[in-house]
C-alpha cells in the first residue's frame, strides 16, 4: 500500500471505532435503568435557571496551615495581629467606583484572618491600599453590654505596612445588640 492509501484508511478506522464506542455507551434493550450512571443535577447549567433562582456555588474553604497563630483576629483590646487584605469593595460588594455627589456607597475591606472593616464613607487610606497588602490590625474598642458571641461593633485600628497609612473602623455598621 502506498502511504496516501494508509492515510485515507486511518480516519475511516478511527471514525468506525468511535462509532462502536458510542454505540456501546448508549442504553439498549439489555440495559436496566439501574445500570445507567446517575446524573449530578447540582451543577445545572445557569442557562436553565432564572436570575432569581441562581445560587452561585459556595466559596471553597481553604485552610492554610502555614498561617502563624499570631495572624488570628485580635480578641482583647490592645492585641494586634499581622494579616493581609483579601478584598476591597463598596459596602454592597461591588468594585470601588468614583463617587457621585451624594452617592457614596462606603467601603468594605476583608482580611485573611477573617476580619472585616466597614465604613459608610470611602476611607482614602483604604482606597490607596491594595489586595495582598500586609497590614497590622489592633483591637482598640469593644462595645459594652454585648451578648456572648455578638462581636459586632468592635473597632480595629489597621495600619497598611506598604503605605504606612492607618484607619480605625468597626467590623459592622451596627453595634452589638443593634438591628
Amino acid at each position: 500500500m502506498h502511504k496516501q492509501e494508509k492515510m485515507k484508511r486511518l480516519p475511516r478506522l478511527s471514525l468506525l471505532s468511535l462509532l462502536l464506542v458510542a454505540a456501546c455507551a448508549q442504553p439498549g434493550p439489555l440495559t436496566s435503568p439501574t445500570d445507567l450512571p446517575t446524573v449530578d443535577r447540582t451543577h445545572q447549567s445557569i442557562g436553565s435557571l432564572s436570575a432569581h433562582d441562581f445560587q452561585p456555588p459556595p466559596d471553597p474553604v481553604i485552610v492554610d496551615e502555614s498561617v502563624a497563630p499570631s495572624s488570628i483576629l485580635p480578641g482583647k483590646v490592645g492585641e494586634c495581629a499581622d494579616t493581609t487584605i483579601t478584598s476591597i469593595t463598596d459596602r454592597f460588594g461591588a468594585d470601588l467606583a468614583p463617587s457621585k455627589k451624594g452617592a457614596d456607597k462606603g467601603i468594605f475591606v476583608r482580611f485573611s484572618n477573617s476580619g472585616v472593616q466597614v465604613s459608610l464613607v470611602k476611607e482614602r487610606a483604604i482606597v490607596r491600599s491594595q489586595v495582598f497588602d500586609k497590614v497590622n490590625m489592633c483591637l482598640v474598642e469593644i462595645p459594652r453590654d454585648c451578648q456572648p458571641g455578638d462581636v459586632r461593633g468592635r473597632v480595629y485600628k489597621t495600619t497598611n505596612l506598604r503605605t504606612g497609612e492607618s484607619w480605625s473602623l468597626p467590623n459592622d455598621v451596627h453595634s452589638c445588640g443593634g438591628a
